[in-house]
């Protein structure tokens, strides 16, 4: 009798899951057409809970094979090219790159089916509490030859991704810690506004991932990353987070105000407000690096001082990996440029990278030999060369 009972206990607990599996849900999501006359549109997703995990996939894969086939030769072996650069990059060390060769036949199939690539602009992950925010693009737009999405592609550069989008987009939220079903959540035109929240939180997550990759621990990368508030209320920034998306904000308005934030974060280093000051030049970049980047000479006067002036301020900080990682862009721009090299070779000598240091120090010395600090930087990180080396 009890193991009649239980039995039927455990039936009815079945029942009820698919019962419940069934449930009808409804949620918003988001088409970028790639053809900028068209306007974007918010859809609605009508689903039951156990289709939830596939029912874009099975509304998005139609749409994108609808744009177009690979047909001609040239297409294929574009899509053969880069199915084969993906499979050698991902291949493992030592391979032969000759057993990952596609054959014929596995072409044909490739070309003839359609898949969809994911585009995280909020990755499910720890940091941002498994929220994720995803693009969906056609997997095959190289290969097609589809035109740009200039919209799309201005959305993923302002979560803080660098993706060119290629073709129609959608964009869709989602729950998503893989020990539980799938929630979707609704993702909406109104997300568009530059100084939407999700935005924030895409960077915020971003700097957590790149602080735990580190070394740091992820309690204290999240701290950190607080620390420096993306949102952080400053006089006389009444800017947004990002540029205007949609209709884009003019490239010579951008140039402008990354020059006014920039000095907004210059007036807090000189008070002592790192953490103002780091998120205010953080801003000034965002401006000027949201596709489409600001071109110009002013733009690269105002990236260049905003990536040194961002490595001072995390000296200051005591953060040397972020110290070099700004100035390496900096060295990117201008490669002789002397405050990046003095402060990358100081933040080297703090990570006890003693040789980098002393070599980067020396090139700071010769293009700026009449600078009495990089002297006495080189002179402590030469000493503590020796003393690593020899023990004197």
């Amino acid at each position: 009798m009890a193991d009649d009972a239980m039995a039927m206990e455990t039936v009815v607990k079945e029942d009820a899951m698919e019962v419940v599996s069934k449930d009808p849900i409804s949620f918003t999501y988001v088409y970028i057409p790639c053809d900028d006359t068209k306007s974007m549109e918010e859809r609605t997703m009508n689903t039951t809970k156990d289709k939830v995990l596939g029912c874009l996939l099975d509304v998005f894969r139609p749409h994108f094979a609808a744009a177009g086939k690979l047909e001609t030769p040239e297409q294929r072996q574009a899509l053969k090219d880069q199915i084969q650069q993906q499979m050698t990059k991902s291949g493992q060390p030592g391979q032969n790159p000759a057993t990952q060769a596609i054959t014929d036949e596995q072409l044909e199939m490739m070309c003839d089916s359609q898949t969809v690539d994911i585009v995280p602009l909020i990755p499910a992950v720890a940091a941002g509490k498994f929220i994720s925010v995803t693009c969906y693009v056609d997997d095959r737009g190289s290969a097609k030859q589809l035109p740009h999405n200039r919209r799309a592609t201005a959305l993923v550069s302002a979560s803080g991704g660098s993706v060119a989008v290629l073709g129609d987009a959608f964009v869709a939220r989602a729950l998503d810690n893989e020990a539980e079903d799938m929630v979707r959540y609704d993702f909406k035109l109104s997300e568009f506004d530059p100084d939407s929240p999700w935005l924030k939180e895409a960077w915020r997550v971003k700097d957590v991932i790149e602080r735990t990759r580190d070394g740091v621990s992820h309690v204290d990368a999240t701290a950190d990353a607080a620390a420096e508030a993306p949102d952080v209320s400053v006089d006389g920034d009444s800017l947004p987070f990002v540029p205007q998306i949609e209709p884009p904000m003019p490239l010579h308005e951008r140039a402008a105000a990354a020059e006014h934030i920039k000095g907004l974060g210059n007036t807090h280093f000189k008070a002592g407000s790192l953490p103002q000051c780091v998120s205010l030049y953080k801003k000034a970049l965002r401006y000027l690096d949201i596709h489409p980047p600001v071109p110009g000479e002013q733009g690269k006067a105002t990236r260049l001082a905003c990536l040194n002036n961002a490595a001072a301020s995390y000296l200051k900080l005591n953060l040397p990996k972020k110290v070099v990682q700004y100035a390496d862009n900096a060295l990117k721009l201008e490669s002789k440029n002397v405050k990046a090299l003095f402060r990358k070779g100081s933040a080297l000598r703090a990570l006890s990278k003693y040789e980098e240091a002393v070599d980067t120090l020396q090139i700071a010395a010769a293009a700026d030999p009449s600078d009495a600090g990089i002297k006495a930087e080189l002179a402590r990180a030469d000493k503590e060369l020796k003393k690593f080396r020899y023990g004197w």
